[in-house]
């Protein structure tokens, strides 16, 4: 029972650690402070390209058209915090005293269920943010996230 118990707490673990991933990789958001152009620009569990439109040369109307959106997708609510719910439930289930195999699947089901949901609503989102930008400010916006995390170049133009 003990070498069942810690094949599945090490898979469970790994698969928990290997799901947070995407989460570390976005980095800290910017909500707030100077060049912050409204909800839903950045912030904590915000797609990583949402902060980079403010290095491109928009238009008022295409400023007009992503404010929307993304009032619009602040107003859906946290996408993340189904994510975040499910670790938790995850994480409790694992340092359970006697942590229950079935159940730890089951929550693992759930939680890349919540990923998958909250990588839709990014697909979803970027192609809209597509639909607004130019052919080359889409090119630019590739090159910028090229480049990496927005934090070592500032925030919105000056």
């Amino acid at each position: 029972m003990n070498r069942r118990f810690l094949v599945v707490f090490a898979g469970a673990a790994l698969a928990v650690g290997l799901a947070a991933l995407p989460l570390a990789a976005q980095g800290p958001g910017h909500p707030g402070g100077p060049g912050h152009e409204g909800p839903g620009w950045g912030g904590p569990g915000a797609p990583p390209f949402l902060p980079l439109l403010h290095h491109l040369e928009l238009s008022d109307a295409q400023r007009e058209q992503l404010h929307a959106l993304m009032d619009e997708a602040h107003h859906t609510g946290d996408p993340g915090q189904a994510v975040r719910d499910a670790e938790m439930k995850l994480h409790a289930a694992l340092l359970a005293d006697t942590p229950d195999a079935q159940a730890i699947e089951s929550l693992k089901a759930t939680l890349n269920a919540a990923h998958a949901a909250e990588l839709d609503r990014r697909v979803a989102l970027l192609g809209r943010v597509a639909q607004i930008l130019t052919a080359a400010q889409r090119q630019e916006l590739l090159r910028l996230q090229a480049q990496g995390p927005p934090a070592g170049r500032g925030h919105g133009r000056q």
